[in-house]
């Protein structure tokens, strides 16, 4: 489990980027729901951790990415310009996709 630990430390300092990031935007509706993750995230990194609460984490993170109308159509335009600072956002956002995906997934062992 020590290894599930350093993934969820993971999850919580790449959603910490993020949510610093889409707080450049002051109309991001997206942001409440990555610092709800982050709360989540937090308030699991306290307790002995089980798949089953990292799974639901995990979930949470990622039903946000793919579809129409999802964050990943989300465009950090401001008067028709790229909000300063957030040449980042495709960068940050995919790594927290892969550090939530690393939750739910359990390497096989032989």
């Amino acid at each position: 489990m020590d290894d599930r630990a350093a993934q969820l430390d993971e999850l919580i300092r790449e959603l910490g980027t993020l949510c610093d990031l889409l707080a450049r935007d002051s109309a991001c509706e997206w942001r409440r729901h990555f610092v709800s993750c982050l709360h989540q995230a937090e308030a699991l990194a306290g307790n002995p951790l089980d798949q089953q609460s990292l799974n639901l984490l995990s979930g949470s993170v990622m039903s946000v990415f793919g579809g129409m109308g999802s964050f990943n159509d989300y465009v950090p335009f401001k008067h028709g310009r790229l909000i300063a600072g957030m040449e980042a956002l495709d960068e940050a956002s995919g790594r927290v996709y892969e550090a939530a995906l690393a939750l739910r997934v359990i390497a096989v062992r032989d």
